[in-house]
Formats: C-alpha cells, structure tokens, sequence
C-alpha cells in the first residue's frame, strides 16, 4: 500500500510540474497573449501598470490563486539576487516537489505514516534556505570586488573618463559576478533609462547596505556636485577599515566557532564509533522505528545547536 500510495503520489507531482511549465501549450498563442498583454499594459499609467505586473506575478492553480503578487514579487526579486534564471512559478513548482519527496520519504521511512508527513514543511523550508545561501554567497563575492571597482572608478574618474565610461571599463576587468551587475546597469542606460533609475534598479537588484552607500553617494554627487574620485576613495577607506574589523572579531571568535563544529561532529564521531565497535546494538538505531525516530530527533536537535552557535559568534559590524 505504501509503495502505491507513493507511486501515485509522484505520478500526481509530475503532472503539476508539466502543466506549472506549460508542458503542450502553443507557443503561438503564448506569444500572441504576450503581445496583447504589452498592447494593453503601454495604454496604463506607470501605478496601474506595477500593479497589473504583481498581480501577473501570483502563481495560480485552476483557478485558485495560491501565492499572492507581494510574494510571488519578493520571490523574484530573491531569484534574481541569487543569479538564478527562475522564475516566481519555477521556484514555487520547485519547492512543492521537494516537499513531495521529502513527505515520501518520511512515509516509509517513518512507522507511522502521519509523522512521515511533517517532512513535508522540511523540504519546503530548505529550499528557502538552499536560496537564501545562494544569495548570501553571492552577495559575499560581490561585496568583496566593490571595493576594487571603487578603486577603477576612482582612477578613471581622475584620467579623465566620465561616470558611465569609468563603469564600463571596470567591468571589462572584474570577474563574475559584480561585472554581470555593472554590464546590466549600462545596458539599462542604453534602452534609455536615466543613470539614476539604472544605478537604483541595480541597487534593487543587488540588495547590499554597501552598494546602497555606494550609490547613494553617486546620486548625491550627481545632485549637489562634488569630487566624485575623492568620494569614492573615501567610502573605499571606510569599507576597507570595516574589513579590518571584520577580520579581528573572526580572530576572536575562531575558538567559539571551533566550539560549535566540536559540539556538531562529537555525536556523529561516537555513533560511528559504536557501530564499528558494536553494530548489532548500534544498527538498532537504523532499523527500529523508534531508533529512526530517535536519530531524526537527533539530526534536528544537531541542526537547531549549530545554528544558534553561528548566530551568536556572528558579529555584525
């Protein structure tokens, strides 16, 4: 009975993710909904037009919509921060089938099939958190080259270049992934947006409190007038001195975090200890139902230790 109900559930999960990708739909008419669409949306006010945008942005079933605009909006939003080519509807498709899976799992897994079931919010959870690290990382990586491209522009600023042509050359030089910003800053420009709107849509895109200083010094600049090399190369200074600091509290707080990756791996280490010394006892762990429930406890409470451990040694500067 498992194995059906499990058969049937998967059957039933990929006829949902078909027809989320609009698996045998006509690209014609897909095509011809979109040029409609962009007719009637250029004869809106610009208000009307976000507002129609987010409402297009919910993600709906039969009908039903299951994901409001606002999040299907901040779904997006975090797709592209994460430098994923997702979409609201792909992520959403992408998370009900984890859960899925991870609810199949739970159910044989599990002795009792309704405790199976709670693995379901789990996948969900991850793969929120699966993109809230692509975003950190990627963030991470950026951060870490803006302080050389304030360094480039400053220099170009000073050689004579202007403000789009200093960007420009900087992105020729600096890798992945603040180049793919810049690049996409100046393409923006060049559809015809204003430097402003473009470096605020980047801002937007980017969602880092230093590229928020950084741009909001430039629109200032732009505004009030003013050295721009000399006040890029002091919010260069002053981000460079943060990193210092940064540096000195990771050095205070190695041994805290040491702690923390003692602490998670001690329990691991004995369980594979105890099943080289006894495997018949240990084994119990694995296939009694009362052992899996016991590790799964285990895992969690494993999990929910090292976070709060992170989080205290994670000092914000």
């Amino acid at each position: 009975m498992l194995i059906l109900a499990a058969i049937s559930t998967g059957l039933a999960a990929t006829v949902f993710v078909l027809w989320f990708f609009g698996f045998g739909s006509s690209q014609v008419e897909a095509s011809e909904r979109l040029r409609k669409l962009r007719e009637a949306e250029s004869q809106l006010p610009q208000a009307e037009a976000r507002a129609r945008l987010r409402r297009r942005a919910s993600v709906n079933f039969a009908g039903v919509t299951l994901i409001s605009g606002n999040i299907a909006a901040n779904w997006s939003r975090d797709l592209e921060r994460a430098g994923l080519t997702l979409n609201a509807k792909e992520y959403f498709t992408l998370r009900v089938v984890v859960a899925v899976l991870f609810a199949l799992v739970g159910v044989l897994l599990m002795p009792l099939p309704a405790i199976g079931l709670l693995f379901a919010p789990l996948g969900w959870l991850l793969v929120g958190l699966w993109l809230k690290r692509r975003i950190a990382s990627r963030l991470h990586k950026m951060e870490g080259q803006l302080v050389e491209m304030l360094q480039m522009l400053s220099s170009g600023l000073r050689a004579g270049f202007g403000l789009l042509q200093a960007m420009e050359a900087s992105a020729e030089q600096i890798p992945a992934p603040l180049s793919v910003e810049i690049r996409r800053m100046l393409r923006d420009t060049a559809m015809g947006a204003s430097v402003e709107q473009a470096l605020a849509a980047m801002n937007e895109r980017v969602g880092s409190p230093d590229f928020d200083i950084v741009i909001t010094a430039i629109l200032i600049q732009r505004s009030v007038g003013g050295n721009l090399a000399e006040i890029l190369d002091n919010v260069a200074h002053t981000m460079r001195e943060r990193e210092r600091i940064k540096g000195e509290i990771r050095t205070l707080t190695s041994q805290q975090r040491m702690t923390g990756y003692v602490i998670g791996g001690i329990p691991i280490g004995l369980l594979i200890i105890f099943y080289m010394i006894s495997p018949d006892f240990t084994g119990l762990l694995f296939t009694d139902p009362l052992g899996r429930l016991m590790l799964t406890g285990a895992f969690v409470s494993e999990v929910i230790g090292y976070l709060i451990i992170q989080r205290i040694v994670n000092i914000e500067v």
